[in-house]
């Protein structure tokens, strides 16, 4: 840091957390679980790693609109804001391989967030299956003694 231009370093490194609360902000995973229902029935593989994805729904339950998803500003921060330790203690334990720091630290945070999402989209998938299924009975009125 010693080295680096004092610019660079004056507009850089304020802009580091910006981007990782921004970064926090995108849900890709809602994209990735819209193309799993769109695709899984045709993808074969799907079904034997997950057996009854496939299958048709009785219903489609209503979809949640991303506003009522609702993350609180200080869990975004937070989250934000720990990433980075989160990201070199992932590089750390899977690729100790990788000799240069950044790039154990880059691909630590890469895989801290696929492995996240990956979890992510299965638990809304299995969310959507099981309003999917569900049944709403009528309800038994008992006579008063």
């Amino acid at each position: 840091m010693e080295r680096a231009d004092p610019l660079f370093l004056l507009i850089g490194l304020p802009t580091i957390p910006v981007m990782l609360i921004l970064g926090k902000m995108i849900r890709w995973e809602d994209y990735i679980l819209r193309l799993w229902r769109k695709y899984s029935n045709k993808l074969q593989i799907f079904d034997k790693i997950f057996p009854g994805i496939g299958c048709p729904v009785p219903r489609i339950p209503a979809e949640a609109s991303p506003l009522a998803d609702h993350v609180s500003a200080t869990r975004i921060l937070c989250g934000a804001l720990v990433f980075p330790t989160i990201a070199t203690i992932v590089g750390k334990i899977m690729f100790s391989s990788v000799n240069s720091n950044l790039q154990r630290t880059i691909l630590g945070g890469i895989a801290f967030v696929a492995i996240k999402g990956a979890f992510k989209v299965y638990f809304k998938q299995q969310q959507y299956l099981r309003q999917a299924h569900r049944k709403i009975l009528n309800f038994p009125e008992q006579e008063e003694a």
